[in-house]
């Protein structure tokens, strides 16, 4: 819950200070470039040592990036340079902390429920999404954006106590001998061979870059719906919400059968959704669109997470993760700034208008160029089988 706390923070805190769109978009691009550059060593990390220990270290060096931006922003020293240098560095150790994070879940329950475990795990996460910004929100208001770092800080305390108490046996990884550029090899040569996992990467990551309002969020809540910062919250948590009712419903169901047809049918509520909200200028039918993105995105996230832990080797899946998250986790802040970017230009309904229609012309070409997706089906016990034989070898 925190992170939203620093993410509903600093959005707003840079737009009160610069009062520019184009400053909310560089605030992205300074989050999803290090992403960029350092998932990939998070993953090559995540395979050589215990991902328990790893985890422990990326959340205390979380906590002390938060907790400066608190105190630095009590002593009235805020400045978006202030902002970015913290944005890098959240970037930074979230790129380490990322893929072990994805990479320990097939260890600690079984192959069998991993997908609803799967889904169980985004219905927490996204109660914490809900909360988060709504309550930040309030909390940004009420105290100003230092309070809202200092919860932050206090959750990364909190997860390094949690994973701490962890008592399950874990893997040690292959040791420091196999961080090497033959090892980040051997994770790249299976997932672009592989004929389901890269393609589907790919389709995430276009409709992040280009579908996601969340970064005119607080351009629509000041200039556009006039809800100001509690509204802004309101507007955070909405997607959250519909994700946290198709994460939980997905949970009690279980697996679907025809998987490639579902993640499609999700990318287009996504992407309609989307094309919806730039024309609306009524508050509470935003919120609602937004709610509808959020389900729809959620349902195509948990089956391509289940494929992707599925179709993995363990010894591979920390450098898998981290690839999928160069794609997943790179989106949305190369999103933001291109998003802020055509706002500054054109303005913000437009913005996210022709990021709406981007996302659904990728959908038909992905849907057109790769076929087998739509054909693609995960059936009870010979799930992991019809997985594997979409591998590559």
């Amino acid at each position: 819950m925190g992170s939203q706390f620093t993410q509903v923070a600093m959005a707003w805190q840079i737009y009160e200070l610069t009062n520019s769109p184009m400053q909310i978009g560089l605030l992205g691009l300074a989050r999803g470039l290090p992403q960029i550059a350092l998932l990939l060593v998070g993953g090559l990390l995540a395979d050589a040592v215990n991902r328990r220990k790893l985890l422990m270290c990326t959340q205390a060096s979380l906590f002390c990036v938060s907790a400066s931006l608190a105190f630095l922003t009590h002593g009235g020293r805020a400045s978006p340079g202030m902002l970015y240098a913290a944005t890098i560095l959240l970037a930074f150790f979230n790129s380490l902390d990322n893929p072990s994070r994805q990479a320990i879940v097939p260890s600690l329950v079984p192959r069998e429920t991993l997908a609803r475990a799967l889904a169980l795990n985004s219905s927490q996460r996204y109660v914490a999404v809900i909360a988060g910004p709504s309550l930040a929100g309030v909390v940004l208001a009420a105290f100003g954006p230092q309070a809202c770092y200092a919860v932050d800080a206090l959750s990364w305390l909190c997860m390094v106590a949690t994973l701490a108490s962890i008592r399950t046996p874990l893997q040690e990884g292959r040791g420091w001998r196999s961080v090497s550029l033959h090892s980040l090899r051997e994770g790249w040569v299976f997932v672009i061979g592989h004929g389901v996992i890269f393609p589907l990467m790919l389709m995430d990551f276009g409709a992040m870059f280009f579908g996601s309002a969340k970064a005119l969020l607080p351009v629509y809540a000041r200039d556009i719906l006039s809800v100001g910062p509690r509204g802004l919250g309101v507007l955070y948590a909405a997607s959250a919400v519909g994700s946290l009712l198709s994460a939980t419903a997905f949970s009690l169901v279980g697996g679907v059968r025809r998987a490639g047809l579902w993640i499609f049918s999700g990318v287009t509520v996504y992407g309609m959704c989307t094309v919806l909200f730039a024309e609306s200028r009524i508050f509470w039918v935003s919120v609602v669109l937004l709610a509808a993105a959020g389900a729809g995105d959620t349902i195509s996230a948990i089956l391509r997470g289940t494929i992707n832990q599925l179709a993995t080797p363990d010894d591979l899946r920390g450098r898998m993760a981290s690839i999928n998250s160069i794609f997943t986790n790179t989106g949305p802040p190369l999103g933001q700034f291109e998003s802020g970017a055509v706002a500054a230009w054109f303005g913000a309904p437009m913005s996210a208008l022709s990021g709406g229609v981007a996302t659904l012309a990728l959908l038909a070409f992905v849907a057109a160029a790769f076929p087998a997706i739509r054909r693609f089906q995960i059936d009870g016990e010979q799930r992991v089988q019809e997985i594997r034989a979409a591998a590559p070898g």
